[in-house]
């Protein structure tokens, strides 16, 4: 991907078109661990037996339609797993949302991409509405007057 030649702004515009349609591709991939965990932990068997499945080419809709997307099998496995943990209270919000950006930050390095891909949003929003809750809460019944 670094090589492309041409006109700079198409090279920024695929670049962009890349970075949204693999961000896509790792919140499928994500809520596809949760989901496949999710269905183990109903059936009973032992979690130890859990073998994640995690295709490297997966369709995803886009605004011109659905369109194919590859991710090497290593990271399309990791976000599976990380999916799967995160079902499994294995991490918190905040370590999952660090560990993708952290996996995230060397796709981008490695497609030379002019943005950073940034995943699970609604992740990230649920944790934004805790932090606003947490600061509500210790801040709520502590700062009222007694009315003495």
């Amino acid at each position: 991907m670094g090589g492309l030649k041409g006109d700079p702004r198409e090279t920024r515009k695929l670049r962009s078109i890349m970075a949204g349609r693999l961000t896509a591709f790792i919140d499928s991939t994500f809520v596809d661990g949760a989901r496949q965990t999710e269905a183990f932990q109903e059936s009973g068997q032992p979690i130890s037996s859990l073998k994640l499945s995690a295709p490297a080419y997966k369709d995803v809709k886009t605004i011109g339609g659905i369109v194919c997307v590859y991710l090497p099998q290593k990271y399309t496995s990791y976000f599976s797993e990380l999916g799967s943990r995160y079902q499994l209270c294995n991490l918190t919000l905040k370590q999952v949302i660090e560990l993708a950006d952290g996996m995230c930050s060397e796709i981008a390095l490695s497609l030379q991409l002019d943005q950073e891909i940034r995943p699970l949003n609604f992740l990230r929003l649920e944790e934004a509405e805790q932090n606003e809750s947490e600061e509500q809460y210790s801040s709520g019944p502590n700062d009222q007057p007694t009315g003495d």
